[in-house]
């Protein structure tokens, strides 16, 4: 094999801003393993971060390099990334778990047919007899493209670079990618170092952490309940960040259970050691997890997060708490080719002041950014005063909603929209309105669509502040969007699972069987998204790609509510007829997926008494003593304010359905 002593890739600094200037030059940021790769007399290495030769696990990227090597007739040294391929483009690290790891070398060839990889390289070290890495990066780079620009193949590819950070980034969040790289023009290689002359900027909650002890399963999951996760700080402190229970197929459970027993220890190796409610099992910290999750509390702990793969090219002390991604990062989305989550729009702070004068003065007109909306009898009373809780108008059901609307407005868009309307309040008598009339406010949205027998009926359509807040002021409390949108009638992104307790249900059973609904999604290897109904129940979003037939919504969902009422007949059921539904249980739903079946949207206020809400959990929150009472009108904004927002994180990274569906159908 080549001869690689002593030299290893140059490391990129964590950053939280952009560097700007002529000095810089940037890159996309590969979703998966970095590598040197050494090519010489025929023969291929693939060296990692830690030293580690991945060719055998990788043989198709080793014939092709081979092929380069020979076709040049000279030795190369290539700094670069391996990556997964999905539809012949770069797809997320997690899906080269299944490869990374192998070192039997049949089973890595068949791999290679099933799972294709490509090398992308952005670096060029050692050309021939010359050694570039005193050189300046415009220097190597005009060589590497020298190199490669010409004999790009399916399995080696250029890394693009730009000196324009707006365009790449603008390419970058369209793409779905990871983050930039920013580097300076003039810098030199320096091996095995992180340095500042590179920069990488993320722009997702991802990284990298260290095991540093387990907890026991629960339920019918196997081998351990949940990772503790910890990372270096500069002073060589080893701290506890928080843990991580999801994301694991049961081969990554068996396998990492597998390495952590050998790893166990007496003593916590945290400096700030955890109180579990169970007694953890502690390990020396020497596996590199990666994690994705959606920031961080005050107390430093992580919140809601996913494993995404076992990172064996890691060195433990090397992983630090990174800066927080770019402020105008998009959510992370799972998956090859994603497209970015537009931001939610502004606060609405200066509507919001519009709308209280008008509430004072009792009627008036909002000039929203669509057009001018009247609004009257605001100071009706739609919720009747509670022990300690003073009564709610209807001017501030509009307040919250117009406060909402960056959160509520993504969810809703382009999706029709049903309205209950209660214009005395919740006491007063409420009826359903499917269609809408023919003149509405400018900017309230309406759309003809036909129904099953021809019929053609205007219908509101979600999307514009105007639009929601006009149902608001017709009366209606919720928002009852459509499962598809305007323009794919036919085709769902989403698929519910809908936990309707039987009467004198307890709600701690509505959470049980929302745990085994978790238990069995993991087993499938599917994520989901979590809130309350603002009733008795619970609703669970399986977020799926764009286009996915309605049925194929509902089969996916049909699947885990059956298993789930197998696996646990004394608390769950999908028995449709009320009367046959044993008593005690929870009926879980999944015939909610059909065209035009409406249930409460996510942040939707519900005609209870108190204005609960329809909120969004995290599956900590999922526990015993859990209320979903105390989600309300007044709250929950507040609580957005300090969380972020849970739903569109969650809801932006579509389910893969490819080993699924297959797999259940052919049972």
């Amino acid at each position: 094999a080549p001869s690689f002593s002593g030299l290893l890739p140059m490391k990129a600094a964590a950053a939280g801003d952009v560097p700007r200037g002529k000095e810089w030059t940037y890159e996309p940021k590969y979703d998966g393993i970095r590598v040197l790769a050494f090519v010489s007399r025929g023969t291929v290495a693939l060296v990692t971060n830690n030293g580690n030769d991945k060719a055998v696990s990788f043989p198709e990227i080793v014939d092709a390099l081979k092929a380069l090597g020979a076709a040049l007739e000279r030795p190369l040294v290539l700094d670069g990334e391996l990556v997964a391929l999905r539809e012949g483009e770069p797809a997320r690290f997690s899906k080269l778990q299944g490869r990374m790891h192998v070192g039997d070398p049949a089973r890595a060839r068949q791999l290679a047919a099933d799972e294709p990889a490509a090398f992308i390289g952005f670096d060029l070290l050692v050309d021939g007899e010359d050694v570039l890495v005193h050189e300046p990066w415009r220097g190597r780079r005009v060589r590497l493209e020298k190199l490669l620009s010409r004999r790009q193949t399916e399995r080696i590819r250029l890394a693009p670079s730009s000196p324009d950070v707006d365009e790449l980034l603008s390419w970058v969040r369209t793409e779905g990618w990871e983050g930039i790289v920013a580097k300076r023009v003039d810098s030199a290689y320096r091996p095995a170092t992180r340095s500042q002359d590179w920069r990488k900027l993320k722009l997702e909650h991802r990284q990298e952490f260290v095991v540093g002890g387990w907890t026991e399963p629960k339920g019918s999951r196997s081998h351990f309940g949940s990772l503790l996760l910890g990372y270096y700080t500069p002073a060589g402190e080893f701290l506890y960040a928080g843990n991580t229970g999801t994301g694991f197929t049961q081969q990554t459970l068996a396998e990492l259970h597998r390495r952590l027993v050998r790893l166990e220890r007496k003593t916590s190796p945290f400096k700030n050691t955890p109180k579990e409610g169970e007694r953890p099992h502690w390990v020396s910290p020497k596996l590199v997890v990666e994690v994705e999750f959606n920031g961080w509390t005050d107390t430093g702990r992580l919140r809601q997060t996913s494993f995404e793969g076992l990172r064996d090219d890691k060195n433990p002390r090397s992983v630090v708490r990174e800066p927080p991604p770019l402020e105008s990062a998009a959510p992370p989305i799972k998956g090859a080719r994603r497209k970015a989550v537009p931001k939610p729009a502004d606060d609405c702070t200066s509507l919001v002041k519009s709308l209280n004068t008008l509430c004072r003065a009792g009627e008036g007109t909002l000039e929203l950014p669509e057009g001018r909306l009247p609004l009257t009898n605001l100071p009706k009373v739609y919720f009747p005063r509670r022990t300690q809780h003073p009564p709610i108008t209807k001017g501030e059901l509009l307040r919250y909603y117009l406060e909402m609307s960056p959160h509520i407005l993504p969810a809703m868009r382009d999706r029709p929209l049903v309205l209950r309307r209660f214009p005395n309040g919740i006491r007063g008598e409420a009826f359903y309105q499917q269609t809408a009339p023919e003149q509405v406010p400018e900017g309230v949205r309406l759309e003809a669509i036909v129904n099953e027998e021809g019929e053609e009926a205007l219908r509101f359509v979600g999307g514009s502040v105007a639009t929601l807040l006009y149902t608001i002021q017709l009366g209606a409390i919720s928002y009852d969007p459509w499962h598809s949108r305007i323009g794919a009638l036919d085709s769902a992104d989403y698929t519910i699972i809908d936990l309707d307790p039987g009467a004198g249900t307890r709600f701690g059973t509505v959470v049980k069987v929302a745990q085994a609904v978790r238990e069995e999604l993991e087993r499938l290897e599917l994520h989901a998204a979590l809130k309350t109904s603002g009733k008795s129940g619970l609703h669970v979003y399986l977020p799926l790609a764009k286009g996915t037939p309605l049925d194929a919504a509902r089969l996916v969902a049909e699947i885990v509510a059956v298993q789930v009422a197998h696996r646990h007949s004394k608390i769950a059921t999908v028995e449709r007829a009320v009367r046959r539904r044993p008593k005690g249980t929870v009926y879980v739903d999944y015939l909610q997926n059909i065209q035009s079946k409406t249930v409460a949207g996510v942040y939707a206020v519900r005609a209870e008494p108190g204005a609960t809400v329809s909120t969004p959990l995290t599956w900590e929150e999922l526990k015993e003593g859990l209320d979903p009472r105390e989600f309300t009108l007044r709250n929950v904004p507040e609580r957005v304010r300090k969380q972020g927002d849970l739903w569109a994180e969650t809801m932006a990274r579509p389910n893969s359905l490819e080993r699924l569906l297959p797999a259940e159908a052919a049972a």
